[in-house]
């Protein structure tokens, strides 16, 4: 047979177009009126291309192993090349959709001369007498170029202007130069719906029945192909149409007998096929975060993963269509051991616990890449209210209610960075009243040393002298310590941060201050867990921090690697204050009188870790984060639902108890065995449950060595005792070491002669050039 050349299929092509303009328009002449003017302009304006864009493919997120976890897609398809499909599948599809296939040249003229003698003839039914090339054209207009719903009737119109254009597209692909049979047969075959949400034969034979589309037999290859005319109506798993689908089958075995010649399939082959089982296995590919196996587990890090990649400019519709594999760095050993942890002490199916959020973040410290292992929570990731889900970002935005005493550390921190060691001497008064907030007093919570250094402080945590030293430093450089430490947060719009700033135009951070919250460093702040976690992680490496990140390596659909925009890390705090500070923090798991030091002896932890415990005043939320030289963890535990109430934990069980109550108010008799839960309690519990198995094996390393000038502290950190001088020398010497007097009259008569130095505070240490109050007699009582 003679080749037909690319002039003589252009020839054929004037043709067959003047051939479907007059019949395929016949119909409709009389009523529409088209002027053959217009039909020329638009078929000449049809594009000529070769249709070669990406096909929207399914996305898959893998842990660390590259183990999925997920997959996200807009069309559920897997291209595969044709010879990873069966040819059964093939020679049934050419059977029943074009049996001439391999002979026209991309339009079949016999064909749609054939439908357009039917289609004039005033005949029920129109028929377009398309090819497989044409199929494929209108397919990929619809599935690929479509956008919008407008672009998307457009594809599919029953127009004949649409058949010209897809005519005239056909033709061209088919020229010389362009694509081959089997390039437009393996397109087809990758691009057509064979299911709702399942495109390609590699997909619908993994739905259908989870084999790869090489393995189809003839009775699957043969349903396969007899859904392409009509995926819903020809569905096996719809009960309504399982019938259908089965004749629709046999039609296409008969069919492929009659083309035997071509498909080596006997009548008699066909005949045993259609008595053979189909081996219908239906397995489905979930799609997204909420539908993924395990979704209540690893929900929250697959939606922060979605989350985190939008933020770096992949949107999610290219993440949908794209076909991407996003290997992310979470750690199925790590994420096990957490979730067993915030399930274990704050067991979600308990009734008690109903309004408690048990969550846990874990990040591995490093230089670079920042690592999230893990985020974990109590609560089940999905919609489903009355098992207790959500879908609420727990882990990684803010938790409402703040993280206490945890916050402690930032003030720690600007202190050393200011000439304070962690030797040095603070007050500790059992009441003090800021004179930036003069309304309200801080009160401790127990009882406590009128004095105490700054390690004691950080390990025993009384509130009063971590506001005092907020108010020596000053409260924004508190807050800007926080945001370089980790709280990266805060330097967000106020209102996406706590509602109730809403419109204000700064930052949270810059409201803060602008609010003046004294109470910052006892943690009211709304709080994200992650970010808290990452804080242990900047300190763990030497005081730089990092960006988290949940995505190790994302590959395009051909597997080359995708470069990830990467926030630059930055040195929070010099090396030797981290190091330093980290060295002081491990006496609240140490220390007797630590916060966290009966968890750690209840766990029988003895490793080096360093770590801060936190709890809000109404105890509707605790912290606990803790940091080794391999992972810091941070552990946030609250009231998550509307209306937060305070949460009580049995202090001998150490349990929860659910939500506290007023007992007297009910009339009933109050349970002395319950207190409110503390950051030394569950979160802590939560922490150590997670990271004894996480370090099993791992040599008990320790933190770098202490710098000898942020444990002392500076020289000039020296306050001199002035008790006892009159006023004028007072300051004079306060003076003399760089500190203003800030002089105060007794109100109360004393023993002393007016002007007398009776009281000052600071006693021993203050921050280099900071106010040092002096409280001078007013005389003795007359």
């Amino acid at each position: 047979m003679r080749v037909v050349g690319g002039l003589g299929k252009l020839l054929v092509a004037t043709l067959v177009a003047g051939v479907l303009v007059a019949g395929l328009l016949l119909p409709y002449a009389v009523g529409v009126g088209l002027a053959s003017n217009k039909v020329t302009d638009a078929i000449a304006e049809t594009p000529l291309t070769d249709m070669d864009q990406p096909f929207p493919e399914r996305t898959t997120i893998t842990d660390s192993r590259g183990a999925p976890i997920a997959y996200v897609y807009e069309q559920n398809r897997v291209p595969v090349p044709l010879s990873k499909i069966s040819p059964l599948l093939v020679q049934a599809i050419v059977s029943t959709e074009d049996r001439r296939y391999y002979i026209h040249p991309g339009v079949d003229w016999r064909g749609t001369i054939r439908a357009l003698l039917k289609n004039s003839s005033g005949t029920t039914g129109q028929q377009g007498g398309s090819t497989l090339t044409q199929q494929f054209v209108k397919n990929y207009r619809f599935l690929v170029e479509a956008r919008t719903d407008q672009e998307k009737a457009a594809a599919i119109a029953a127009t004949p202007l649409r058949k010209l254009q897809e005519a005239k597209i056909a033709l061209t692909l088919e020229l010389p130069g362009h694509l081959s049979k089997d390039d437009i047969m393996e397109r087809y075959l990758n691009l057509v719906a064979f299911a709702p949400s399942v495109y390609g034969a590699q997909a619908a034979a993994q739905y259908f029945f989870g084999i790869d589309a090489d393995k189809l037999n003839l009775q699957q290859a043969a349903l396969l192909a007899g859904m392409v005319n009509n995926p819903n109506k020809y569905n096996p798993f719809d009960p309504d149409h399982y019938q259908d689908a089965v004749d629709r089958k046999n039609l296409v075995l008969n069919l492929m007998a009659q083309n035997g010649a071509a498909t080596g399939v006997t009548q008699a082959q066909a005949t045993a096929a259609k008595k053979k089982s189909l081996g219908l296995n239906r397995t489905p590919t979930p799609n997204g975060c909420l539908s993924a196996d395990n979704h209540a587990t690893y929900g929250y890090f697959c939606q922060y993963v979605l989350d985190y990649l939008e933020n770096q400019g992949m949107s999610s519709d290219d993440i949908a269509r794209g076909g991407y594999t996003i290997r992310t760095t979470l750690d199925p050993a790590a994420m096990k051991n957490a979730k067993a942890a915030v399930d274990g002490n704050a067991n979600p199916s308990v009734a008690a616990n109903k309004r408690v959020a048990d969550v846990l973040a874990v990040v591995q410290p490093n230089a670079g890449i920042r690592k999230v292992l893990a985020l974990a929570a109590n609560r089940p990731y999905g919609l489903d209210k009355a098992k207790g889900e959500t879908v609420q970002r727990l882990v990684t935005t803010f938790a409402p209610l703040g993280a206490g005493s945890t916050f402690k550390i930032f003030t720690a921190a600007e202190a050393l960075k200011e000439g304070l060691g962690t030797q040095s001497i603070l007050d500790s008064p059992a009441s003090y009243t800021s004179p930036n907030a003069p309304a309200h007093a801080f009160n401790n919570s127990g009882t406590f040393p009128s004095q105490m250094t700054m390690q004691q402080a950080l390990a025993t945590s009384p509130n009063t002298a971590f506001v005092s030293l907020e108010d020596q430093i000053g409260l924004q450089k508190v807050v800007q310590m926080a945001v370089a430490m980790g709280m990266k947060g805060y330097s967000l719009d106020a209102g996406q941060v706590d509602r109730s700033f809403t419109g204000s135009g700064r930052s949270y951070a810059q409201e803060v201050v602008a609010q003046n919250i004294v109470s910052f460093t006892l943690g009211v702040s709304p709080v994200s867990p992650l970010e808290l976690a990452n804080v242990g992680a900047t300190l763990a490496s030497d005081g730089l921090w990092c960006p988290p990140t949940p995505v190790d390596t994302v590959f395009d659909r051909d597997g080359n690697p995708v470069q990830q925009k990467q926030q630059a890390c930055a040195q929070a705090v010099d090396p030797e204050l981290a190091r330093t500070l980290s060295h002081a923090m491990q006496d609240d798991l140490t220390a007797d009188n630590g916060t966290a030091h009966a968890a750690a002896v209840a766990a029988k932890w003895t490793r080096v870790a360093a770590s801060k415990t936190g709890t809000t005043e109404d105890y509707k939320s605790s912290a606990f984060l803790g940091f080794t030289p391999f992972y810091s963890g941070a552990s946030v535990v609250w009231d998550y639902l509307d209306r937060p109430q305070s949460i009580c934990i049995n202090s001998q069980t150490r349990q929860l108890s659910g939500s506290c109550s007023t007992p007297q108010a009910m009339g009933q008799t109050p349970d002395r065995s319950t207190t409110g839960m503390s950051g030394g309690s569950v979160p802590a519990a939560t922490w150590l449950s997670a990271m004894t198995p996480l370090h099993a094996g791992l040599v008990d390393d320790q933190f770098g060595p202490e710098a000898g000038r942020y444990k002392t502290g500076s020289d000039n950190a020296q306050v001199p005792n002035v008790i006892g001088y009159d006023l004028d020398t007072a300051r004079s010497q306060l003076s003399a070491k760089g500190f203003k007097a800030v002089v105060v009259v007794s109100a109360a008569p004393s023993g002393a002669a007016a002007n007398v130095v009776i009281d000052q505070s600071p006693k021993i240490n203050a921050l280099p050039g900071s106010n040092v109050t002096i409280t001078i007699s007013a005389g003795t009582s007359g």
